[in-house]
Formats: C-alpha cells, structure tokens, sequence
C-alpha cells in the first residue's frame, strides 16, 4: 500500500507542530519557574526592595526564531509599575537577537540591575541562570518524549 505525498505530508506538518508546541511548553514552565525563584525570595536571599521597580522588571519570554510565542506578565511590585514596563521592552527588543533558534529569554529590565549584582554582591538573575543552564537539557529531553508519544498516537 502506497501513501500519498499530501497524506504524508499532512502527518510531517502535524508531528512538527506538536514537536514544537512541547518545546515552547518546556521552555515557558522553566521561565516561569525562573521567575518564581527570582522574584519570591527575601532581601537577604536577594535584594531589598525600595520602589518595587527591580523586582518588578523581571520576566521571560518563549522565542521560536525570532517569533515571540508566549511572555510573562511583569507583575507590579509595590508601585513598580516602570519596572513592569522597562522588563516588557526589554523583553521585546530582545527577540531578534534569536532568529535562528528557540529561546527562553529571562530579563531583570531595570537598567541597574548589572549593578545590584556585580556591585552591591546581591543575586538577580545569577543563581537562576546556573540552575536553569543545569536543567535545561533535560526538560528537553523530557518535552521530546512527550512528543514522541504524541505523535506515535497520530501514526498509529
């Protein structure tokens, strides 16, 4: 038995998508586990907050080449409302520097932040991004299988 081209065409397009939702899913979970240990933790685990504008610049989004699929929100903390605005526009000019890949893109969008970590020795994005780089490959690993299983249904 002979299966016609748009038939098998029709099943590649499908096992792609669903291939590439599983990773967008993997890669918006871990940011949005990055947000909660970074953004959830004490002054003396992190920094002490006095507009609420540092806390409030950080988020993440989910790149596929370039294309933004999803993005946090950049809840406001105390009145850190031009926190909340500087991480969105940190976050959107961001997404051309990932044209040719997926990305997770996390951000502190306060223009200080460089300078509470380096100079005033405090954690921003630092133990985050260690721990994050150290479960990445196997989320991945994980968000494939899931789609393997998905798509050997669609198959079948």
């Amino acid at each position: 038995m002979v299966t016609p081209a748009s038939a098998v065409d029709k099943i590649l397009y499908k096992a792609f998508e669903i291939l590439k939702n599983e990773i967008s899913m993997c890669l918006a979970k871990l940011g949005e586990e990055c947000i909660v240990k970074i953004r959830d933790r004490s002054g003396e685990e992190s920094w002490y907050d006095q507009t609420g504008n540092l806390r409030s610049s950080i988020g993440y989004a989910v790149y596929d080449h370039g294309v933004k699929q999803l993005q946090s929100a950049f809840r406001t903390v105390l009145q850190g409302s031009e926190g909340s605005s500087e991480g969105q526009k940190m976050i959107s000019q961001l997404g051309k520097e990932y044209s040719s890949t997926y990305a997770l893109v996390v951000v502190a969008g306060m223009n200080y932040a460089d300078h509470v970590e380096a100079l005033e020795n405090k954690d921003v994005l630092a133990s985050t991004e260690l721990w994050a780089k150290g479960v990445i490959n196997a989320r991945l690993e994980r968000a494939k299988k899931a789609a393997i299983v998905k798509i050997e249904k669609l198959v079948a």
